[in-house]
């Protein structure tokens, strides 16, 4: 699985919405076994309530379903879902409408060498598509763009994601939806982001394609395993090769939604917290710093230690911001 990309899918709920292209007809890369009864599921015990921790692959293959049983015993638990973003609005027509414009600048030959640009021309061509495609944009949506165009091209797709799966399933059953991020706030990550950091980014894209070792099939393979050392190490990788966007991506999202966090984590109704993967672990996820912080988290497919664990009393006094019924 190519880092940038891995990173990408396991950390940012829009990349499988607002810059999604339509998907050429493949089929599904082949899948190994599940080998983890609850993947990338852990347990929030406060008192007496339990909350959820669900990471996310924002883009899955339909044959991903049907989900491991603990996935699904963990939404029906949950009286409140919580997605980084409010996904119906980064899905919607006029949203995506505003990313495109926002995407739409000099041009991406007026914005990176001459070089770079004959590299997106040859990886455009390899997967079918105009030399000029990404022509009319920026440096940053070209790379987004052909990073999601390779996952679609071996049958991966939004619709089967963990994200769209879960927010689909609330909307019909009358749950109450939460997030983290405010749509713009969130999309702002890319539409913000400066010219040289979109030159690193589309860069890092094209450097890390064609290494059989890194296809779509092993970040797959690693989720359905429950691989957190999978995980870590594309965060390990990321934050060494790419500084500015890990910092930017992950490192900083989380230190903004941690105070959020643990606020919700203090409501006495259930909730099912789903969040990109590479933000719930390594030494700048969420977990750790929830164990930090005294809050009793323990991985679901993990037999719990003999001993009683002990649990938090907290106050539950609060309001919170981004919550949809």
């Amino acid at each position: 699985m190519k880092k940038i990309a891995a990173l990408l899918l396991l950390s940012l709920g829009c990349c499988a919405t607002a810059w999604a292209q339509p998907a050429p007809t493949a089929s599904a890369t082949a899948e190994p076994a599940a080998t983890s009864s609850a993947p990338f599921l852990w347990r929030v015990t406060v008192g007496d309530i339990t909350h959820y921790l669900l990471g996310s692959v924002h883009l899955l293959p339909k044959s991903a379903q049907p989900l491991p049983p603990a996935l699904d015993k963990a939404y029906a638990a949950a009286d409140t879902l919580v997605f980084e973003s409010d996904l119906g609005a980064l899905d919607a027509p006029a949203m995506q409408r505003a990313v495109l414009a926002a995407a739409r600048g000099k041009g991406l030959r007026g914005e990176i060498p001459s070089a770079l640009y004959e590299r997106v021309q040859a990886h455009a061509r390899a997967y079918g598509l105009p030399d000029t495609v990404c022509d009319p944009y920026a440096a940053w949506f070209c790379a987004m763009t052909l990073e999601i165009f390779s996952f679609q091209q071996q049958g991966f797709d939004a619709a089967s994601g963990l994200d769209q799966h879960f927010y689909a399933k609330a909307a019909n059953d009358n749950k109450t939806v939460a997030w983290f991020e405010a749509p713009d706030e969130h999309l702002r990550l890319f539409t913000d982001m400066d010219a040289d950091m979109g030159r690193r980014f589309l860069a890092s894209v094209l450097d890390e394609d064609g290494d059989p070792q890194q296809q779509p099939a092993a970040l797959l393979k690693a989720w359905k395993a429950g691989d957190v050392a999978y995980v870590e190490q594309l965060d390990a990788d990321m934050k060494r090769r790419y500084p500015a966007l890990y910092e930017r991506l992950l490192a900083a999202r989380n230190r903004g939604w941690l105070p959020l966090l643990a606020a919700r984590l203090k409501l006495p109704a259930s909730q099912l917290i789903i969040v990109g993967a590479a933000h719930l672990v390594g030494p700048d996820g969420l977990v750790p710093a929830l164990r930090q912080r005294g809050f009793d988290v323990r991985r679901v497919d993990v037999p719990a230690p003999p001993h009683a664990p002990v649990l938090l009393k907290l106050d539950r006094t609060l309001e919170l911001p981004g919550t949809a019924d």
